[in-house]
């Protein structure tokens, strides 16, 4: 995984060790389905492969050693304007307007990219299977988001006054509205559970 900026200041990310794997698995496959492509000739059963199977043979494992080196997909690509990531299949381009940070939960397999707007987008560029690699490639870029990324405007008491004024009319009407019938039933049947535990403790009395 590289996490060093190129020469004309984009910093590019790529996982290094699902490549190696990908690769070696890729590998594998195509070197197998050739093996059978080319010396399947006939069995004992009679059963004869002609060209055209022994192709068919190969075409699999050519495509499947393409859709395992999907997982080398990954890249991200990161500059003053802000990110380009590219997971299995796609690009997404994000300003940095739009980034709050750029984070890597605990026991997760890779980072995330946390949006204005609370959703997250994976970033499988960066892969906790890659250690210090991805610890590196990770500062980077919160470097380059911490260097380039508008601050963002904090609410004036007024404003923060309205959205707790907000939140509490709709715990209000939330707590108003009419039971649902599975709420009704998760509440029938927590008061027959506190009923059952207070008539065991009379008994024990």
């Amino acid at each position: 995984m590289s996490g060093k900026p190129t020469p004309t200041g984009v910093l590019v990310v790529r996982p290094l060790r699902i490549s190696i794997v990908g690769a070696i698995a890729a590998a594998a496959v195509l070197g197998s389905m050739i093996v059978l492509g080319l010396l399947l000739r006939g069995t004992q059963d009679g059963i004869v492969f002609r060209p055209f199977d022994q192709i068919g043979l190969i075409s699999v494992g050519v495509f499947g050693a393409a859709g395992i080196m999907l997982v080398a997909r990954p890249r991200l690509r990161a500059d003053e304007h802000g990110i380009a990531v590219r997971n299995v299949l796609g690009e997404t381009y994000f300003p940095w307007a739009v980034v709050v940070r750029i984070a890597f939960p605990p026991g997760a397999h890779w980072a995330q990219v946390v949006l204005a707007d609370d959703e997250t987008h994976p970033l499988l560029a960066i892969q906790a299977m890659d250690r210090q690699r991805a610890v590196d490639a990770l500062q980077a870029v919160r470097i380059l988001h911490a260097k380039y990324a508008p601050e963002r405007p904090t609410l004036t008491p007024e404003a923060a006054e309205r959205v707790r004024r907000r939140l509490q009319a709709e715990a209000a009407a939330a707590a108003a509205r009419p039971l649902g019938r599975l709420e009704i039933i998760d509440r029938d049947m927590a008061a027959k559970g506190a009923k059952r535990r207070r008539r065991g403790r009379a008994d024990r009395a």
